[in-house]
């Protein structure tokens, strides 16, 4: 059974329900059944969580003249917030069965009454059901993209993460960098320690690169002891900075076997940025020949391609 539990910012009701244009409850009746109808079909049509609280605020909005809806699951990770947040507002802790879905907030400029708040808590009630559907959907989806080693995104992810910031990049003219980060000599780290060693390595190397990140930044696992960071609106010089301070920390790691055996590792770092005329598969192509030319040039360093041509940096780093 669905519930709603309100929560104390809740606003007071007028007792009055001063501004309610008068009705026949017969004709409420028919009203407030043929939305719920209405918002319930429409609300089956996706099962898709950004897209069913569109369609669920762009149905309700103009019912009770709401100026903002913010639904948060923080132990999910989602925050969604559409319109813009008023001063009087209600909050609602949704679950179904005893399971948690969220908290959902709406706002508007004037006070809610109670009537309006009954009405609100059957509009919400046709949401619970399609957006349990959307958390288990979204669940899956996440789970299938997610490396089970490193819970960075898989290769599965970052083919759709590169064509939506490929797309962005193309529409607003922004920078897009890529960073390709492989571990040297990491068969010989396997076959010294085992490969239960050789896993705990790589997740922490996948730790080190996310922290030496901007929250901006994409991570993968792109396979292996192999690692793919997207580098959104960053300049040249930002993605040198980037890519430095990752060697650095990588080469920094304090690991240790079961034994205690102190664990050194380092990696070499190809980068490159979309320029035009060039797609997104080009900008891989040339990463993937920086990070091959880094290797082979000693392994532990960074080298960017430019211009068809090869160059080593070594840039300070700011912290």
């Amino acid at each position: 059974m669905a519930s709603l539990s309100s929560q104390a910012n809740n606003d007071r009701p007028n007792e009055n329900g001063a501004g309610k244009v008068p009705f026949s409850q017969d004709i409420e009746s028919t009203i407030a059944a043929n939305s719920m109808y209405r918002l319930t079909a429409i609300l089956q049509t996706t099962i898709e969580l950004e897209p069913l609280f569109e369609l669920f605020f762009g149905q309700i909005q103009h019912l009770l003249k709401l100026n903002s809806c913010k639904y948060s699951f923080p132990e999910k990770e989602v925050s969604l917030r559409l319109g813009k947040a008023s001063t009087h507002s209600c909050d609602y802790s949704l679950s179904i069965q005893q399971h948690f879905l969220g908290h959902i907030t709406f706002t508007r400029k004037q006070r809610f009454s109670q009537d309006e708040l009954a009405q609100l808590e059957s509009l919400i009630g046709t949401l619970v059901y399609p957006l349990r559907n959307a958390l288990n959907y979204r669940e899956a989806i996440n789970q299938a993209l997610r490396d089970p080693l490193t819970g960075l995104g898989n290769r599965g992810a970052l083919e759709n993460a590169l064509e939506h910031q490929w797309q962005m990049a193309q529409r607003y003219e922004q920078d897009l960098g890529v960073l390709m980060v492989d571990i040297d000599h990491f068969k010989s780290i396997n076959d010294t320690y085992g490969h239960d060693v050789g896993d705990y390595v790589i997740r922490e190397v996948a730790k080190s690169i996310n922290a030496s990140t901007r929250q901006t930044d994409l991570t993968f696992r792109y396979g292996g002891e192999e690692f793919l960071v997207l580098l959104n609106q960053t300049s040249t010089t930002g993605s040198m900075i980037i890519a430095e301070r990752i060697r650095e920390n990588i080469e920094s790691l304090e690991m240790h076997d079961q034994q205690g055996h102190t664990i050194k590792v380092s990696a070499s770092i190809g980068g490159s940025l979309l320029r035009p005329g060039h797609d997104k598969n080009s900008m891989m192509r040339q990463a993937d020949q920086a990070l091959y030319h880094a290797k082979d040039s000693g392994r532990n360093r960074v080298e960017f391609y430019q211009q068809e041509k090869l160059a080593h940096h070594n840039v300070p780093i700011e912290y």
